[in-house]
């Protein structure tokens, strides 16, 4: 039996923003707004050592309609 391998993508929030923050499989971070076409709206993220990204479990990835 061969195995499918899923792109891995981790959603996260900081508290003090309304962003949802989407790593992408090549690694990448991504600021996406709630609402309507979310992914189209996004916005390159670098965090720094300050910043305190909080995993959030992956059943909300639906809900942001991310392409993955």
């Amino acid at each position: 039996m061969e195995m499918v391998k899923k792109p891995v993508v981790s959603l996260y929030i900081i508290r003090s923003s309304p962003h949802w923050i989407v790593r992408d499989p090549e690694g990448n971070f991504w600021l996406v707004p709630s609402g309507d076409n979310a992914w189209d709206q996004r916005q390159p993220f670098f965090p720094d050592e300050e910043t305190e990204l909080e995993p959030v479990p992956g059943h909300y990835l639906g809900m942001l309609g991310l392409p993955f």
